[in-house]
């Protein structure tokens, strides 16, 4: 199984911390931002659907699966034409209107090849709403605690799991 990003929005505190940080492993350009929902704060990436819709509709092969765990995308060969941010069903495709090139999390490559997890999870460390490891590991933990965990995704068996109140469901208090 690959491994992915983990994100309980109950302890995330909107800090920016997971923002900064990945500004500074990509140059200074984020390549995610959190979200306000309600009272919620969600750090959104890039889900790196196991089936990608925005690997599927890129004309130039910018976006490519790199790895079981990542999609990414190759700067040099996007032309800017933003198929790939109406694909992606989450959002997690921007444009870059500065560079004219579309922008998405792609699990801080650099830092996965020096063993290291994602510079969003590290940064998170006080709250712990980020989390980086196996699927099956990740959801399971997920699953014990009194919250709604989904897995986010377009297709396929995997993608990011996320784990959210109840109540921001729409059930309970």
């Amino acid at each position: 199984m690959p491994k992915v990003i983990y994100c309980d929005v109950t302890r995330c505190d909107n800090c920016q911390e997971c923002v900064k940080a990945c500004e500074s492993v990509h140059y200074g350009r984020n390549h995610m931002f959190v979200q306000a929902v309600d009272e919620l704060f969600i750090p959104a990436n890039c889900r790196h659907c196991e089936q990608s819709p925005c690997v599927e509709v890129c004309p130039t092969g910018a976006m490519a699966r790199v790895s079981e765990d990542a999609v990414t995308i190759a700067s040099m060969k996007c032309i800017g034409c933003r198929l790939c941010n109406i694909a992606c069903p989450f959002g997690a495709v921007w444009f870059d209107t500065l560079d004219k090139v579309s922008r998405k999390c792609d699990l801080c490559q650099s830092q996965l090849a020096e063993g290291n997890p994602p510079a969003c999870v590290t940064a998170c460390t006080p709250q712990h709403a980020l989390r980086f490891g196996d699927f099956d590991q990740l959801l399971n933990s997920a699953q014990t605690r009194e919250l709604h965990t989904i897995v986010t995704r377009a297709s396929g068996n995997y993608g990011a799991v996320v784990s959210i109140p109840i109540k921001a469901n729409g059930k309970g208090g």
